[in-house]
């Protein structure tokens, strides 16, 4: 087997081992006789089905993580940075400032720097899981133009551009 394959396998194997129990546990739901046997697979089958789609979840994140960099999320107005272990998260609705930071050392890195109104930053790279995310909920910020996003990421001299300030 090729390693490619294997290391694919071995990372979904939860989820394929999970899926062969629902199908199992389904057919012999639809096949069996009596009045209790039926419902008794069919509810198998159905704590099988919501953990198969909590494996799927959890495959496609940790597929996903760039140990490096991390990924970011975005859910219910709230932002998370998850890096190397840690998180940090910070709510839409206490945002004071959202900045890009661009650092130039042997090559250009990009970062947004979100401040809340009680004095955390977060400094997240651009080149995390999930950025579109991010980048969408920064957009929705009233007041945001996509062409300042859009012009301050092609900026090529270091430094920092605000972005969104709330205004108070």
């Amino acid at each position: 087997m090729r390693p490619s394959v294997r290391k694919l396998l071995t990372h979904w194997i939860e989820v394929i081992i999970v899926f062969f129990g629902t199908l199992l546990f389904g057919y012999l739901a639809l096949v069996s006789i009596g009045r209790i046997l039926p419902f008794v697979y069919g509810a198998i089958t159905l704590a099988l089905f919501f953990l198969m789609l909590v494996a799927i979840r959890r495959v496609r994140l940790s597929s996903e993580v760039d140990i490096k960099s991390g990924f970011v999320e975005v859910d219910e107005r709230q932002i998370t940075y998850f890096s190397l272990g840690q998180s940090w998260s910070i709510s839409l609705d206490d945002l004071v400032l959202v900045e890009a930071e661009v650092v130039v050392k042997e090559s250009k890195y990009f970062y947004w720097v979100i401040s809340d109104i009680y004095g955390s930053v977060i400094r997240i790279p651009a080149s995390v899981k999930g950025n579109e995310n991010l980048l969408d909920a920064i957009s929705s910020l009233e007041g945001v133009l996509f062409d300042q996003i859009s012009n301050s990421m092609n900026i090529d001299s270091p430094g920092r551009k605000i972005i969104w300030q709330k205004k108070f």
